[in-house]
């Protein structure tokens, strides 16, 4: 048995593992404890049909330390209206922080899958997620959100829970402009991924070179 190379094999394996291992997913921002007693809900979806039209949120989001790698956002809705279970995409709203307000168009932005699951709470609460993104987030102040595309109808849209507490500037929501419609409010929101860890690029060779 040649112990050189059953040894380099080894460190090779656990140098693998390390860069596998090097970020776990996290919870990066959660504003998701909801304010059941606020008197608001938050206008937040593009729903077609009678009683439908078209509202945009964002709440303001603070990248401290390390850059973000962002996989999943929930916010969290009403559930009157149960066909929005059949929801499949929404926008998709990120921008860098300038102001008080946003200034983008959040009407030509990207649309990406999303899912409507109604929970067990027994306020009416359900979960909106975006999953499968893939955002690089470096620090510094931004907008984020996401903005299901439904249906309205006999059961009405389903508003954005309230957060239970304000970080920052209160929800922006964006009709024909953006406006402060919820001053004293953000909406329900929990952003995840990780904070990757940088690891030392080594290569094979510089591998075989510590055995030389």
């Amino acid at each position: 048995m040649n112990f050189k190379y059953t040894r380099i094999a080894a460190l090779l394996c656990a140098l693998l593992l390390t860069a596998a291992t090097a970020a776990q997913a996290m919870v990066l921002w959660d504003q998701s404890t909801i304010g059941y007693a606020a008197p608001i809900s938050i206008a937040n979806w593009k729903a077609s049909g009678f009683g439908g039209g078209t509202n945009h949120s964002v709440d303001d989001v603070t990248v401290s330390g390390s850059p973000w790698h962002v996989t999943s956002i929930t916010e969290y809705y009403a559930t009157f209206n149960t066909a929005w279970t059949s929801i499949t995409q929404g926008y998709l709203h990120v921008y860098s922080k300038t102001g008080a307000l946003p200034t983008e168009n959040p009407t030509v932005d990207a649309l990406v899958p999303m899912t409507f699951v109604i929970t067990a709470d027994p306020n009416g609460v359900a979960t909106l997620t975006a999953s499968g993104l893939n955002l690089t987030l470096p620090p510094g102040d931004y907008w984020i959100g996401i903005t299901p595309v439904a249906t309205a109808g006999i059961n009405g849209v389903n508003n954005q829970w309230p957060a239970a507490t304000l970080i920052g500037d209160p929800v922006a929501t964006y009709d024909t402009a953006w406006h402060s419609y919820y001053p004293g409010y953000d909406g329900a929101m929990k952003v995840e991924g990780d904070i990757p860890t940088p690891t030392h690029n080594t290569t094979w060779g510089r591998i075989k070179a510590l055995y030389h």
